[in-house]
């Protein structure tokens, strides 16, 4: 695996945990989450490394599936409790 494969894999990892854990409500939201794909974009060259590319792909489509019909789904691990 090359360098930019690794950092490929990082950045797609990050990317889905950082708005794992958010619950995207507002357009300003929405916005934030495609200027943050854009910029992961182009910092892992999703242009030329395929692996990059895919590994984006299915982040976004996983988001998208959490977010169709008009659901939000709750963070992971989130209990709904403020006692634990």
């Amino acid at each position: 695996m090359n360098e930019n494969e690794k950092k490929a894999f990082a950045a797609a990892y990050d990317f889905y945990q950082r708005w794992r854990e958010i619950i995207i409500e507002t357009e300003d939201q929405w916005k934030q989450l495609t200027d943050d794909y854009e910029r992961v974009f182009r910092e892992t060259d999703a242009d030329h490394c395929q692996l990059a590319l895919r590994l984006l792909y299915a982040v976004m489509d996983t988001i998208g599936d959490l977010y169709s019909g008009g659901n939000k789904p709750m963070p992971a691990n989130y209990f709904g409790r403020d006692d634990l």
